[in-house]
């Protein structure tokens, strides 16, 4: 096909959502709804959540490949990475982690009308969250096995991923008002 064929209703909406929807678009969009930095917490943590734990990520980069398709949709899988520093403080002890959070995330993307692109993300559960902490000494580690740091990271990573993702901030990013778009360039 030639750059001056004309193609039919349907081929068009097909090649507008292959073309307007990829990889590197959602990818920049995913990257602009983390931000550069984010923080977290003080949160409890530890037994009988005796320690106070707050996280800093640094985003380190956004992974996103398409995961196939069908009739109404578009599906991609992402992988956003953060470095990040722990910091865990209890009535004895301080203690900082240095580390990586690898968050999984499932979009779709659908149409609706009257013209309209919507975003879905599945929230990942805490297992979905790979976790990477190293405190650089033994007593450290012990304080991360005893006091579930781990899983306590998961947990509330997976809560804000969830509460980003419905964010208005989000949502703006989430649902694309294309006819709003064309009104905007076509006016007469």
């Amino acid at each position: 096909m030639t750059g001056d064929e004309y193609i039919s209703f349907d081929q068009f909406g097909r090649s507008f959502m292959h073309e307007v929807v990829t990889a590197a678009r959602v990818a920049a969009t995913i990257a602009s709804v983390v931000g550069e930095r984010i923080e977290v917490g003080p949160i409890a943590a530890g037994p009988g959540n005796a320690a106070r734990a707050s996280v800093r990520g640094t985003l380190a980069g956004v992974d996103v490949s398409p995961a196939g398709e069908d009739d109404d949709s578009l599906r991609f899988s992402a992988v956003v990475r953060l470095d990040c520093t722990l910091a865990v403080k209890a009535p004895v002890l301080n203690k900082r982690y240095r580390g990586a959070l690898t968050i999984p995330l499932r979009l779709v993307v659908r149409t609706m009308s009257p013209l309209r692109l919507v975003i879905d993300v599945e929230s990942p559960s805490p297992h979905d969250i790979g976790v990477e902490l190293d405190s650089g000494d033994r007593s450290g580690r012990l304080i991360q096995i005893l006091g579930n740091i781990d899983d306590e990271v998961r947990t509330r990573a997976a809560a804000d991923v969830a509460e980003r993702v419905e964010a208005p901030e989000a949502r703006r990013h989430r649902e694309i008002d294309v006819l709003a778009m064309v009104d905007d360039v076509w006016k007469p």
